[in-house]
């Protein structure tokens, strides 16, 4: 069983000058054996959610590169503001492998904010978020919105719920907002449950399925009902080293939901269903060997739709997730036919990210996390109403520059000013926002 300790341990003392002469030997590396590991600074995270991600062995010389691989899997909790790490050394001749955790803003008092969302414009968002639930790294949400997206609801998620890396996420709300480019209003209703299984290290799965009800109307009619189940399959691959900001690593990722209609009668069951097939790729590679990471990131994703192909399922490309640099549909354009190249149900699409840090991320007295990071991008893609006539349109394109500010809970803030571009023609600068990365 590893051997955790918790006390700081200061050090000073003649006994030093052996082991730094030892090192000036050595090219100045410095691997001792490892006989105890530490950690501190979590005030409020149990120790146990810290001690099973630290796979460094005792007895054994420090190897830097888990070392360095228990770090980031502490940072990807996503509950920290800062990690690092050091070795202690001892008079024995030993070391302490000691982690240094600042632990980050993990819940928001009971308040309201103003939030903005590309499809639904700004809304009023108050509710209360827990990000470290009980010091076990759950997450607990309860609010709502009013303006844009009228909203309710309640999430729980818990990474570890049945032992190793097996998952639970549930979640329960209703939101209604008018359709962007569609003239209807929506009210949504939904129930999901999600179980995740971890293979490994690097392969992540999930099952899953959502109970939704879903209305479009127009002019106070109700003008399309859905009621239906919809089961969901994920299967990842993943080896980045920092879930918010890679400098390596790649993540495969194939994502399958499949909707089956339970009302209204009229429907038959081959008519009421399709199938999405969701696929990615993404690659990142390290450039420099700087702490101020310049990195070059490559995606490409694909989706495939079998089944019932009717408009209100329709998707549009121009957002900050797709292709950058056109601005967001509206019903006159989409009414208008003047760009229906950007509509459709099946589509591809790659993204080109050159991101360099300006200031690395690191934590605040406050014990929030901080720092900027400049991105430069190119996007192409098409989207069309089927996969025979994708193949023949002609791409659209976006390129720009932005920028990823890392906050608590969200991962990052992320602005993008871009210029579209298709058929000889540049669009208007166009502003986009978003949270995550955009792969």
């Amino acid at each position: 069983m590893l051997e955790i300790k918790f006390k700081k341990r200061p050090y000073k003392g003649l006994f030093l000058l052996p082991i730094i002469l030892c090192s000036l030997l050595n090219g100045g590396a410095y691997y001792p054996i490892i006989s105890s590991i530490e950690f501190y600074g979590n005030t409020k995270t149990m120790d146990f959610v810290i001690v099973r991600e630290i796979q460094h062995s005792l007895n054994v010389p420090l190897d830097s590169i888990i070392a360095e691989a228990d770090r980031d899997r502490l940072d990807n909790l996503g509950i920290f503001s800062e990690v690092s790490w050091r070795v202690v050394p001892l008079e024995d001749g030993t070391g302490i492998l000691s982690f240094i955790i600042t632990e980050s803003i993990q819940k928001t008092p009971p308040a309201a904010l103003p939030a903005y969302d590309e499809k639904t414009g700004w809304s009023l968002t108050g509710g209360w978020i827990i990000q470290n639930f009980r010091g076990r790294n759950q997450t607990l949400q309860l609010g709502g919105s009013i303006g844009g997206n009228d909203t309710y609801g309640i999430n729980f998620a818990d990474p570890w719920m049945f032992g190793n890396h097996v998952s639970l996420s549930l979640g329960i709300g209703r939101s209604l907002f008018r359709h962007n480019f569609l003239d209807r209003e929506l009210d949504v209703g939904s129930f999901q449950m999600t179980f995740g299984r971890w293979f490994g290290e690097s392969i992540k799965s999930s099952l899953g399925f959502e109970l939704e009800e879903k209305s479009f109307s127009n002019d106070n009619t109700v003008s399309d009902y859905y009621y239906y189940f919809s089961p969901q399959v994920s299967i990842n691959y993943d080896t980045r080293n920092v879930y918010w900001n890679p400098g390596k690593g790649v993540l495969v990722s194939h994502y399958f939901y499949f909707m089956n209609g339970i009302e209204p009668s009229d429907y038959s069951f081959s008519d009421y269903s399709f199938l999405i097939w969701r696929q990615s790729y993404s690659l990142f590679i390290k450039l420099n060997q700087s702490e101020k990471k310049l990195v070059l990131a490559l995606n490409g994703t694909v989706k495939r739709k079998w089944g019932k192909k009717e408009e209100v399922w329709l998707n549009y490309f121009g957002d900050s997730y797709t292709v950058r640099g056109w601005a967001l549909p509206n019903q006159k354009l989409y009414n208008s036919g003047d760009e229906s190249f950007r509509f459709g149900h099946e589509s591809a699409y790659a993204s080109v990210e050159l991101r360099k840090d300006i200031i690395p991320k690191y934590a605040t007295k406050y014990g929030t996390e901080f720092g900027l990071s400049l991105v430069t991008f190119y996007d192409v893609g098409m989207i069309a109403e089927d996969w025979d006539n994708l193949q023949n349109m002609k791409p659209m394109t976006g390129t720009g520059f932005g920028i990823r500010i890392p906050i608590p809970m969200v991962d990052a803030i992320r602005i993008d000013l871009g210029w579209g571009y298709r058929d000889g023609k540049w669009n208007s600068p166009t502003l986009h926002w978003g949270i995550q990365q955009k792969f």
